[in-house]
């Protein structure tokens, strides 16, 4: 079945994931406690529908299993897409548990049930709800659902518990942080090649001669494949440039020698994100590179490269902030990890097994 039938089939709403072997289980009915926290089935069933597509994705891609009236129950290596979906969603109520707990034992919140995350939410909504009469900006929808809210909520306590851990468990000495930077740095902290090239545009925006817009592209790139033929055949970029300015025909082009560096970096991403990425993609000294668009300028462009240097790695000190950063991200992680491996689960087999994918 094709991904685009299998997302039709997983957004129709009537067809319910649940079924019960004997009546419809209540929302309110215990699945599992975590550290003595519930999780109802309304909890459970919730996070289901979350990881309901990654699974049937995950056994396509993995045993070419077709969606179907008996795709969940089938066993696919031993192991049914039903049960495979049950404990993704179970371990990710465990990891959204303790994350809680741990934002209760810091003072964020008051407490990590069902309820207490609905007057969280109602709250949200009604604080959303007055700034727009009072014609405050709002970042998002007016009203948040139950998912958009958890993703918003959970991602406010995460970035106080980092802040609040990188003081306390998570505090890292210098030597720490140097010795991830060491682990670390041919991933994160490479610096930027220095880069120098040769640049010609030409404008299709300022052009004199008329006619419509898609016209004047065309002439440009027409200008430009020229200027490209005379540096294809050894002509420098200077030279190939001049000979063709002469008839350019209202449009203006444009010869310079540039460099992407460290300090530049920024400013090509931003302003000439087609050129950054030909820039990073590997052409080495003396190789041109084809005719481009570059939209946000309104100019067509080719380039040659003169000379390019590995930079290495940006140093320590100035990278500090980062380094540091990335240290309590990961930590972090591995954290909730170790807290979630050690939480208390019991699961409730009468309830658990009652829910039935369908």
């Amino acid at each position: 079945m094709k991904i685009a039938a299998i997302l039709a089939v997983i957004s129709i709403s009537s067809l319910s994931i649940y079924l019960t072997l004997a009546g419809r289980l209540s929302d309110r009915a215990l699945v599992a406690e975590v550290n003595g926290s519930p999780v109802t089935v309304k909890a459970f069933r919730s996070e289901l529908e979350r990881q309901r597509a990654s699974v049937i994705d995950s056994f396509r891609r993995l045993y070419g299993a077709e969606y179907g009236s008996h795709f969940w129950q089938t066993s696919y290596n031993g192991e049914t897409p039903e049960a495979a979906v049950k404990k993704k969603a179970l371990d990710e109520i465990v990891k959204f548990k303790v994350e809680l707990e741990l934002a209760e034992q810091h003072g964020l919140v008051q407490g990590t049930s069902d309820e207490d995350l609905q007057r969280e939410m109602d709250k949200e909504n009604g604080q959303r709800e007055a700034a727009l009469k009072a014609n405050r900006p709002i970042y998002g929808p007016v009203q948040l659902d139950e998912s958009a809210f958890r993703n918003v909520y959970i991602s406010k306590l995460r970035i106080n518990l980092k802040e609040m851990l990188s003081e306390s468990e998570l505090k890292a000495s210098d030597e720490e942080l140097k010795r991830y930077y060491e682990q670390v740095k041919d991933t994160q902290f490479i610096d930027e090649d220095r880069i120098r090239f040769q640049k010609i545009s030409v404008s299709y925006r300022d052009a004199q001669s008329g006619g419509s817009g898609d016209q004047q592209k065309q002439a440009a790139k027409k200008r430009l494949d020229a200027i490209r033929q005379r540096a294809d055949q050894g002509i420098p970029m200077s030279e190939a440039a001049k000979v063709q300015q002469a008839d350019s025909a209202g449009h203006s082009i444009r010869y310079t020698e540039e460099e992407l560096n460290a300090n530049t970096a920024g400013s090509y991403f931003k302003t000439q994100p087609t050129l950054f990425s030909i820039l990073a993609g590997g052409l080495q000294a003396g190789e041109i590179s084809g005719v481009f668009d570059e939209a946000i300028l309104g100019e067509y462009v080719f380039i040659q490269i003169t000379g390019r240097e590995a930079s290495g790695y940006k140093s320590f000190d100035k990278a500090e902030n980062d380094v540091r950063k990335s240290y309590v991200d990961t930590a972090y992680s591995a954290y909730l990890t170790k807290l979630a491996d050690e939480a208390k689960v019991e699961i409730n087999p009468k309830n658990y097994d009652r829910i039935v994918m369908q």
